[in-house]
């Protein structure tokens, strides 16, 4: 599982605040900010659809570790791909 602060950097990434990422992904605003707190865990049929909206790799998502040559975090193991 993802843990919150890579899912924050993520998000961060694809240039989505909490609220839009929530909207686009028909999910609470509130859920997205206990996930980055570490206050709640995420089921993963909603991870999924997040990671959608902003753009994250299927190979990522299946937990390979991928390094994009101009990915600004290459070094965490992901890609964003739009």
């Amino acid at each position: 599982m993802i843990t919150p602060e890579t899912f924050r950097a993520l998000r961060s990434l694809s240039g989505l605040t909490q609220l839009a990422l929530a909207y686009k992904a028909g999910v609470s605003p509130t859920s997205i900010a206990e996930f980055e707190l570490g206050r709640r865990d995420i089921r993963l049929g909603t991870l999924e659809k997040l990671f959608c909206v902003m753009g994250v790799s299927a190979t990522f998502r299946m937990g390979d570790t991928i390094i994009g040559e101009r990915s600004p975090i290459s070094n965490m193991g992901f890609v964003l791909v739009h």
